[in-house]
């Protein structure tokens, strides 16, 4: 309850600032009297820039450049499996067949990976390149 207080009391007092400051900016200036020498008025302009920032697409596959120095058997045909990762949890993608190599991805809790060969230790190859534990892969989608 306290926190809407403050947010109301919050709004209450910008409204009133900014009903302030239109009342001085709508303020009339006296007419130049005939002593007065000839005046100007001085604007000031703020200039406002906001930070860009560009996104880089990419199109197709990524590709894996490591040397690949292990056994792979490759599937006659792409087959896809799920991730059954624990909800929450990412499967991470990998450069090889390992743990020991660089994490590039992840997957998610039913996401598809197309698996195009087979690798030692339990590990598979992914359509684009990379590789995953088959631990966590299944065929049909986890509930």
């Amino acid at each position: 309850m306290n926190r809407k207080r403050f947010t109301t009391a919050l709004i209450a007092a910008m409204l009133v600032g900014v009903i302030c400051l239109g009342a001085v900016a709508c303020k009339k200036k006296p007419a130049p009297t005939e002593s007065t020498p000839e005046t100007s008025e001085l604007t000031t302009t703020t200039t406002t820039t906001m930070a860009t920032t560009t996104l880089t697409e990419y199109t197709g596959p990524l590709t894996n450049t490591v040397e690949i120095n292990w056994n792979e058997t490759q599937l006659e045909s792409p087959v896809v499996y799920y991730c059954k990762v624990t909800r929450g949890e990412f499967l991470n993608v990998r450069e090889g067949p390992n743990t020991t190599y660089r994490k590039v991805g992840t997957l998610t809790r039913g996401q598809s990976v197309k698996i195009v060969a087979r690798c030692n230790g339990g590990w598979v190859k992914t359509e684009d390149g990379f590789y995953v534990s088959e631990t966590y892969l299944q065929t049909t989608m986890p509930d």
